[in-house]
């Protein structure tokens, strides 16, 4: 498996500007890396290799607001969503790479109404809720990219905000990318071509990820948000159509 040089320009650019999306916002780096990568990787190729960037991705946002990490919340989300990415990993991989498509596509499309649901309701998370929410959380997470919108949305609902938010996402996705990745491979699903694409991703969004870091003070919150929440919806909605037109 190997990209032509327009192809790396593409998916190398995206990842810096996903980064650069993710870092503010804290999800829609895999959304927008989803959509370049369906079309040219394939369904089945995708999600692999985007759990291995997704280590790399989330150890640079990781640091640079690390100083602001709520551990408790970190450790509950992880205790619900470790055993059931286990079970949605599997599923992944019984599944066929088209309706698997679907699915992620409508899962990504869906999470924006999801998001502003619970921002309207003013839903507060408990500890049993984080637990729960967490395994809802590792359950999507093993059957597609771009789920980082319901871990912020649970975040936020226990009353995290702010760099908060972003610092705990960063740590707690960076075991659950690092459990995904260990479990594609162990489902021969992550293979030598797969890792070498997914560090070179991984790398190219350092960059953006510190420009996101810059960013964060001095961007309006809604007018991002809004922003952000139109590249999701887009990204859904190409990952159907990139889908039916790839390769399985």
């Amino acid at each position: 498996m190997s990209f032509e040089p327009l192809q790396w320009l593409l998916v190398l650019g995206a990842s810096f500007a996903g980064a650069v999306v993710g870092g503010i916002g804290g999800f829609g780096t895999g959304v927008i890396l989803t959509a370049v990568l369906v079309p040219i990787l394939g369904v089945k190729a995708t999600v692999p290799t985007l759990a291995l960037a997704g280590i790399i991705i989330n150890s640079g946002r990781f640091w640079f607001y690390r100083a602001d990490i709520d551990w408790c919340a970190a450790a509950r989300v992880l205790v619900g969503a470790l055993p059931l990415l286990v079970l949605g990993t599997w599923l992944y991989s019984q599944l066929d790479a088209r309706p698997l498509g679907l699915v992620m596509g409508c899962l990504v499309v869906l999470s924006v109404p999801l998001r502003r649901w619970l921002k309207r309701r003013q839903w507060e998370v408990g500890p049993t809720a984080m637990v729960t929410g967490g395994a809802l959380f590792g359950l999507a997470n093993g059957m597609a990219s771009g789920m980082g919108v319901v871990l912020v949305s649970l975040l936020l609902g226990s009353g995290l905000a702010g760099t908060a938010v972003l610092a705990t996402d960063a740590f707690v996705s960076i075991l659950v990318d690092m459990a995904r990745a260990a479990l594609f491979g162990r489902f021969s699903l992550l293979d030598s071509s797969k890792v070498f694409i997914g560090a070179a991703i991984g790398l190219a969004t350092l960059p953006g990820s510190a420009l996101a870091s810059w960013l964060v003070r001095r961007m309006n919150a809604r007018l991002h948000t809004v922003f952000m929440e139109g590249l999701i919806v887009a990204g859904g909605v190409a990952i159907v159509i990139g889908t039916w037109r790839a390769p399985a």
